[in-house]
């Protein structure tokens, strides 16, 4: 995918949301849609296609393999008009008129719910956070990158807009999606609870800094049993995903473990 330059605001000044956040959105959008496959389009998607992002939501959550993976319990908010509003920014990629994926970044103030609480950052750097919020594909389109190419476009408009922290929860178990996150650098951080009884990683990427792995500290954490391991964030985190094994007996498993000091 061909990037262009990051156009990043210098920090302190007051963040773009609504249509000025849109039109930078859609710039970036161009490098997007010059590298989907064959038979795709892409564009932003507003207030009006509100019922067409909800219905794909709820059927493509009815396909899901494990239930745990996305529940809409853990959201905060109204998903929809948020993140066709002025609190977000919504791409909607489409075959023949019809979404088949889409790929949402939130753009919360510091007065509306915030994951950078959870990570305990300073409430000057609140207005800074973007939610990478969530991202689907209909089943007959997996296996194209989409959700890669999703990923990329709401980290260049995130850096574009000068928001210096992207932020979201995933379920443990989902260790597909994090796992392509971390892929891009944006690393599960820690567990936290949400929507009462689930726990869910932290997922978080900075801009300002490039951590490196200490391979010395590395450690395989089933991805089953990662939702109790709380210990593991305590020295470090989940820098991706490890498969081993192959068909019926596979597994799959956390790589875990410190940054590197950089001294």
């Amino acid at each position: 995918m061909s990037v262009l330059p990051p156009v990043p605001l210098p920090f302190g000044a007051i963040p773009l949301r609504g249509d000025a956040a849109r039109a930078v959105a859609a710039v970036r959008l161009r490098a997007l849609a010059a590298d989907l496959p064959d038979g795709l389009s892409v564009r932003m998607m507003d207030l009006d296609d509100s019922n067409l992002l909800a219905d794909f939501r709820v059927r493509v959550v009815a396909t899901l393999e494990d239930p745990d993976h996305y529940r809409m319990a853990g959201e905060v908010g109204n998903f929809v008009t948020d993140h066709l509003g002025d609190r977000g920014l919504t791409a909607g990629i489409f075959r023949k008129g019809a979404l088949v994926a889409y790929g949402a970044l939130g753009l919360p103030s510091a007065t509306d719910p915030n994951r950078g609480r959870d990570l305990d950052l300073p409430e000057a750097e609140l207005p800074w956070v973007a939610h990478m919020s969530s991202a689907m594909v209909d089943p007959s389109e997996r296996g194209r990158g989409l959700h890669h190419r999703l990923i990329d476009w709401r980290i260049e408009v995130a850096e574009a807009l000068g928001r210096r922290h992207l932020v979201t929860t995933v379920s443990t178990r989902n260790h597909r999606s994090w796992g392509h996150l971390a892929r891009h650098g944006i690393y599960p951080k820690r567990l936290i609870r949400v929507g009462g009884d689930l726990v869910r990683l932290l997922v978080h990427r900075d801009f300002t800094v490039d951590p490196v792995f200490d391979t010395a500290s590395a450690e395989l954490v089933a991805v089953e049993e990662l939702a109790s391991r709380w210990d593991v964030f305590d020295r470090g985190h989940v820098w991706g995903r490890v498969a081993a094994g192959e068909g019926a007996s596979q597994r799959w498993y956390a790589l875990c473990g410190r940054e590197r000091d950089p001294r």
